[in-house]
């Protein structure tokens, strides 16, 4: 504080000026642009944020602390968004981190940094997710070490601040700028945006939203999508979950975790279109659509539009 810093800078103008009100931001200061076109409201966000937990770790409390192998050939899938080893996201957490404290200094995670950029290589030359893990279990634990990381009091809130951070960089902001470019202006829509973002990626939303406008007549792919040629936000998220849900019934994986599209597809239902009302996840693929799509087993849970959450001792399975 109070240290004076000298900066030099360029200007197309030929009158000399004295710059004033300099912002100087990092991604290592944990600052993330605002979204355009608005993002949620704080508690808005919590129960997005809270609801897309329930598919990770089947919990609304984001488990900064989480990391298994889950055999989906994404190696290690790790914290509160399930940041893998294999797809070029766990490596940003651990880059942000190893900004924030050395090794000398509590870091458990710098020491994997080697093994991680090799797997992360391999991930940008051939664009194909990675599932080995080898190059990080000759080095140490990284489950048992992810999880100190976040349980250590003296830790705890570097590796919370890079996970919230790469979360909001990678999902969260694209999510709300893909929803303001399609002319989705309500919660539940970035709400659901967003939760794909963190199952599919960047690549595989533009995929689906491309394929939802497609189904609405859309081929053109004008933007923002609603309001064009009569087409409602209700209509677009309608197609937009059933191009999700049909691509993770498409895969062996996926299709365990199907019922998470459903509990959008019951928001959109009940016109839960603010989260103004209590979120419940009391809902099946199968209820919302004629398929015999296979339970999930989600724990069902009760989150309030403030956030906070219970556990419901009786519940009926419905999408109405």
């Amino acid at each position: 504080m109070n240290a004076s810093y000298t900066f030099y800078y360029s200007t197309n103008s030929n009158t000399s000026w004295t710059a004033s009100n300099i912002v100087i931001s990092d991604p290592s200061c944990g600052s993330t642009p605002p979204p355009p076109g608005g993002g949620l409201t704080e508690n808005q966000k919590k129960v997005s944020e809270g609801l897309t937990s329930i598919w990770e770790n089947d919990t609304p409390v984001l488990a900064y602390a989480y990391s298994e192998n889950i055999q989906d050939g994404r190696g290690y899938t790790s914290g509160r968004a399930g940041f893998c080893t294999g797809t070029g996201d766990a490596i940003q957490v651990i880059q942000c981190y190893n900004a924030r404290r050395s090794a000398a200094n509590g870091n458990l995670m710098a020491k994997y940094m080697p093994g991680l950029t090799t797997i992360n290589n391999r991930f940008l030359s051939t664009g194909q997710s990675q599932s080995s893990t080898s190059e990080l279990d000759v080095i140490g634990n990284w489950r048992a070490d992810w999880a100190a990381s976040y349980n250590n009091t003296t830790t705890r809130a570097d590796f919370k601040a890079c996970q919230d951070q790469v979360s909001d960089q990678f999902y969260y902001t694209p999510a709300m700028a893909e929803a303001n470019k399609w002319g989705a202006t309500s919660a539940l829509s970035k709400m659901a945006l967003y939760d794909a973002y963190i199952n599919h990626g960047e690549s595989g939303v533009k995929s689906l939203v491309r394929a939802a406008n497609n189904a609405l007549g859309n081929t053109a792919q004008v933007a923002p999508a609603v309001g064009y040629n009569g087409i409602t936000e209700s209509s677009w998220l309608q197609r937009f979950l059933e191009k999700r849900r049909d691509v993770l019934a498409a895969d062996a994986t996926w299709l365990q975790a199907i019922d998470r599209v459903a509990a959008y597809e019951k928001l959109r239902r009940r016109g839960n279109w603010d989260l103004s009302a209590a979120v419940r996840n009391d809902v099946r693929a199968s209820d919302c659509w004629s398929s015999p799509y296979p339970f999930s087993g989600y724990t069902v849970r009760n989150i309030n539009a403030d956030g906070t959450w219970s556990t419901p001792g009786s519940y009926t399975f419905s999408c109405q």
